[in-house]
């Protein structure tokens, strides 16, 4: 019986070897529907297969790795068509560990789309082979293939950011068009996968609570969810709302969310993950992102699940409007933005633009879900600060102008769906710890708005708009003049500009004292009032004599607040373009006229801010004598 057998096996693997040899021989002949015909034809094909156990190895090696390149695509299409062809097939039969390897090695070493979805395809097969058995190796081969796209190459302005009109354009680029391609062919790679894994990878009847370990389901959903994130999300900058064609990378986008929240069930699932893992950070080793017990739950890995790419996840859930019909309603609103600020935060905290619109995006659309006001207990929680920090660094410093003017939008949408004493919290918070002047005279304005709003309103003040909180925040708006008489004026006129017309505001507003203005007053003079009148008219003689010395062609002054002074107008003109080097401590080498245009330019910023200082010490004056009339009357 044994020889019996052994005579089998032994003609077997003659057979299989003449096989081997045929297909190579009717390779060299270019008999390329020779070969098909040897594994489609209804009377050779049941034979022949059964041999592809015995060879499909050697077939690899000596037919289909050394054929599927770019070079046999470009001269001989039709050798590599059938390379492909036959490498599907004998995916079937080969080991599959050993061919798992060898696909791994040559995805992440594609040359190009085609050499990728020919190995892609039969990895397809190989992992359909797999079936639930060792997830790890799954989750390795998955990940082959993220590194392959993740190395693919992309134009530089992608990271630096783009405008409006590069968006548009954006998918018209070559570069961006493989990168595209790439994730396509994953879709279809991925699609009979995941329809296989929500079909058979179910809970038990008798299993309560979801398995969180590796298993080809969580593999999965780590994947989907991963490829969200980078490089896909440096092109989310190319969606306009207005825009009803749904570009590539939408459909994309989609695609990867609807597999994802297929894979998790509850796409709100990740939410107290996500908490957990940006909340209390309690990592076991920091280097690779491994948190405590996460040998029991794959997404608490950032290496598995990074959490900028769950952001991206959420973000088009919601912006993207990808959540499932089915998805639990029981989440509250308040919850949820809770929730997305830690993802939101991460997002603004990316080196990239893109990634951070993304973020911006996020937050507004979860302030338009809110219904109730946020109460102030919800700034506990240490994520507002973070998210304020991150928000604010790109108001005051994105050199992207659509992206500050989003990130203004959003902070204020941000500070009003607070309720009052959250509002004043925040403004409060960030005129201590902000130096950007521009941004903390608008956020002196909106606390002046948001009183001005409550006095329109019968019954009493709040709290926050009168009295002793009032007074507090009404000297942090106005008060700017760090150095007293010293203080550069330039710099901080924006802002200057802010206090004086809050000034003006409640001195005109507020008669009957109903806020505790006229009782911060005397504060305000000493401290903002009476050095700012001195200050400009130091700052105005100085600049004026300086012009004149231009003008006759003499040097500067040795005074150190005109040495100052002429410090920032060197760094203004070398950074206007005018000068050729780094400022120093005197004005660049330029021409008189281009000094005389700048320290005129100085001096007219000058001439503004003090009649606008005028115009306030007017309306003080005014409103203080109608005041004491009124006071007078009444006695």
């Amino acid at each position: 019986m044994q020889e019996q057998e052994m005579e089998v096996d032994t003609t077997e693997l003659a057979e299989a070897a003449n096989l081997l040899q045929l297909v190579k021989q009717l390779l060299l002949e270019k008999a390329y529907d020779g070969v098909r015909t040897l594994f489609q034809s209804a009377q050779e094909a049941a034979r022949n297969t059964r041999l592809l156990g015995h060879i499909a190895m050697d077939l690899y090696h000596d037919v289909c790795s050394v054929n599927l390149t770019d070079e046999v695509h470009s001269q001989e299409p039709g050798l590599f068509d059938c390379s492909d062809e036959l490498l599907k097939l004998l995916a079937q039969f080969a080991p599959v560990q050993e061919l798992m390897l060898e696909l791994m090695e040559r995805l992440e070493e594609s040359s190009s789309i085609n050499v990728f979805g020919a190995h892609l395809r039969a990895l397809q097969v190989v992992l359909q082979r797999q079936g639930r058995d060792k997830p790890q190796a799954v989750e390795w081969s998955l990940q082959s293939v993220f590194t392959r796209l993740r190395e693919l190459p992309l134009p530089q302005y992608l990271s630096e950011g783009y405008d409006e009109a590069q968006a548009r354009l954006i998918e018209q680029n070559e570069q961006v068009e493989d990168l595209l391609a790439h994730y396509i062919t994953v879709g279809l790679f991925r699609q009979p996968l995941c329809a296989e894994i929500v079909q058979q990878d179910v809970r038990t009847a008798g299993q309560i609570f979801r398995d969180c370990g590796l298993n080809r389901r969580n593999v999965f959903a780590c994947f989907f969810i991963q490829l969200l994130g980078r490089p896909l999300a440096l092109l989310e900058m190319s969606h306009v709302k207005e825009d009803l064609t749904r570009t590539y990378v939408q459909q994309v986008t989609d695609g990867l969310s609807r597999d994802a929240s297929q894979c998790l069930g509850d796409p709100f699932y990740l939410l107290s993950l996500v908490e957990q893992r940006a909340r209390w950070l309690r990592k076991l080793d920091a280097a690779k992102g491994v948190y405590e017990m996460s040998c029991r739950n794959v997404f608490l890995i950032e290496e598995k699940l990074p959490l900028h790419a769950v952001a991206m996840y959420y973000h088009s859930l919601f912006v993207g409007n990808q959540l499932p019909a089915n998805a639990p309603r029981i989440y509250a609103p308040l919850f949820l933005f809770e929730t997305i600020a830690y993802l939101a935060e991460v997002l603004l905290r990316q080196a990239e633009p893109p990634l951070q619109y993304c973020g911006l995006r996020l937050v507004e659309h979860l302030l338009g879900t809110l219904i109730e006001p946020v109460p102030a207990s919800s700034l506990q929680l240490d994520v507002h600060k973070r998210f304020c920090e991150a928000l604010c660094k790109i108001v005051g410093y994105s050199p992207q102008v659509a992206l500050r003017q989003l990130g203004l939008h959003v902070l204020r949408q941000y500070i009003l769906r607070f309720d009052d004493q959250g509002k004043y919290l925040i403004l409060k918070n960030l005129l201590e710890t902000l130096q950007h002047d521009g941004l903390m005279g608008y956020l002196g304005g909106m606390y002046k708005d948001l009183v001005d709003k409550a006095l329109k309103e019968s019954g009493p003040l709040p709290e926050v708009y009168s009295g002793k909180l009032f007074r507090e925040m009404l000297l942090l708006c106005v008060c700017v003049l760090p150095h007293d008489v010293k203080s550069d004026l330039l710099l901080h006129s924006d802002r200057l500009c802010h206090a004086l017309n809050i000034l003006r505001y409640f001195a005109a507003r507020d008669k009957t004292d109903v806020t505790g203005f006229w009782q911060a007053l005397p504060d305000i003079v000493r401290r903002l009032l009476d050095p700012l009148g001195k200050a400009l008219n130091f700052s105005m003689a100085h600049y004026k004599a300086y012009k004149e010395r231009v003008e006759r062609g003499q040097s500067a002054s040795d005074d150190e607040l005109m040495q100052r002074q002429l410090n920032m107008l060197a760094v203004n003109i070398t950074n206007s373009g005018m000068a050729g080097g780094d400022a120093d401590s005197r004005l660049p080498d330029i021409g008189r006229q281009e000094k005389l245009d700048v320290l005129a330019s100085s001096i007219t910023s000058l001439e503004n801010l003090q009649s606008l200082y005028l115009r306030a010490s007017e309306v003080l004056e005014l409103s203080a004598r109608l005041r004491r009339n009124a006071a007078s009357a009444d006695a």
